[in-house]
Formats: structure tokens, C-alpha cells, sequence
């Protein structure tokens, strides 16, 4: 019962988010619920980051890089295919996803959301990671 409550908290939530204008910060068990609906995942870390720790199932890896943003965005824009379909990005900590995720919104590129307390927080959850 308290799962179909969980569930359906984070239901609404997703469904009032498709119209939010905003960067949102989630937690790993309302990822979860996102990743059941098939919701993109954008891991920003390098290479270097994925073989190290791995990554999480399903998740694109689009390594951000500050000197290459407008590729990077071009990127972004042809895999999310619509600038107010919600997203998560995931980086190490979650301060550089929250960080971009606020340039995003500058850019009218709505609904952004990171996970809080990044990859890490993931793993330190027990959530499956999947080697890179």
C-alpha cells in the first residue's frame, strides 16, 4: 500500500512537471519511479568517470563540456526531441547537474531535472550500476 502511495505521489509529481517551467532536484527512489516510465537519463560525467563507477541502466552518456556547449546542446535537443519533455541529468555529486540544469532553463529548455547527490548517492543507495 505504501508503494502504490509512493507511486502515485511521484506519478502526479511527473505529471505536473511536464508543464513546470523549472530544475528540479530528485531523489534516487523518485528516480527510480522515472526510470519505470522510460524518462531520459543524462549522465554528464567523461569516460573516465563511467569506467570508474559505472553507470546507470539505460542513461545516455553525453559528457558536458563548457568549451563545447553549443555541440553539446545541438546534442541535448536531438535526444530529448522536445525542449519541455522532462529529463534527468546525472553528474558526480549532482552540483554540476544542478548547475547546467539552471543554464538550461536560461536556455528555454524546460523541465530539468538532476539528481541529488548525483551517481554517488546512487551507488551509496545499492541501485544497480552497470559497468561501462
Amino acid at each position: 500500500m505504501k508503494k502504490i502511495l509512493i507511486f502515485i505521489s511521484l506519478l502526479s509529481s511527473l505529471l505536473l512537471s511536464l508543464n513546470a517551467k523549472e530544475n528540479k532536484p530528485i531523489i534516487v527512489d523518485e528516480l527510480e519511479v522515472y526510470i519505470e516510465n522510460h524518462i531520459i537519463i543524462v549522465d554528464i560525467r567523461d569516460k573516465r568517470k563511467w569506467k570508474t563507477t559505472g553507470i546507470i541502466p539505460n542513461s545516455y552518456r553525453l559528457t558536458y563540456n563548457e568549451k563545447e556547449e553549443e555541440k553539446w546542446l545541438y546534442t541535448l535537443i536531438k535526444l530529448i526531441k522536445d525542449k519541455n519533455r522532462p529529463f534527468v541529468l546525472i553528474s558526480k555529486k549532482g552540483e554540476v547537474a544542478k548547475t547546467l540544469a539552471a543554464k538550461l532553463l536560461e536556455k528555454k529548455i524546460n523541465n530539468v531535472m538532476y539528481l541529488d547527490g548525483g551517481i554517488d548517492e546512487w551507488i551509496d543507495s545499492d541501485r544497480k550500476v552497470i559497468n561501462y
